[in-house]
């Protein structure tokens, strides 16, 4: 986790719109992601928005997104001394879209988070987006309402 950041791709054959559509769906998140238990964004993915998330392992953590726009957006949660921010990147490639997700630390505890908890979320990573894979490919993504 050099600098602070680590950061996880994958190619998803599909094209950008259906996996932003899977991420709008924030209630839904569980169903691909198996980090997460259950998420709420009231106002959706608008930056300002504050909402939460209950991670599997960990408590219920309030979160804000930072950033948001038609192919990114950041959330961000507050711990002591520290911000932990997921990052969302979306890039059209030939085959369909590359995604990925980054966790930053920062704040004065920061080294002693990324110690405690950032190797275990980095290490989630791919898990995720090998889920938002198989969700979106399975169709998932591209029943836009």
């Amino acid at each position: 986790m050099e600098g602070g950041v680590s950061a996880v791709s994958i190619e998803i054959q599909a094209p950008m719109a259906a996996i932003i559509e899977v991420y709008r769906r924030v209630e839904a998140w569980p169903q691909w992601d198996p980090e997460v238990l259950a998420a709420n964004l009231p106002a959706g993915l608008t930056a300002g928005a504050t909402g939460w998330l209950r991670p599997r392992a960990g408590p219920l953590a309030s979160i804000t997104v930072t950033r948001s726009g038609p192919d990114c957006f950041d959330v961000e949660s507050r711990l002591p001394l520290c911000r932990m921010a997921f990052g969302h990147r979306l890039e059209a490639t030939p085959a369909g879209t590359r995604v990925t997700h980054d966790v930053r630390f920062a704040g004065l505890l920061a080294p002693l988070f990324r110690l405690l908890i950032g190797r275990g979320i980095v290490a989630s990573m791919p898990g995720t987006l090998a889920g938002l894979k198989r969700h979106v490919e399975a169709g998932a993504g591209l029943m836009v309402a």
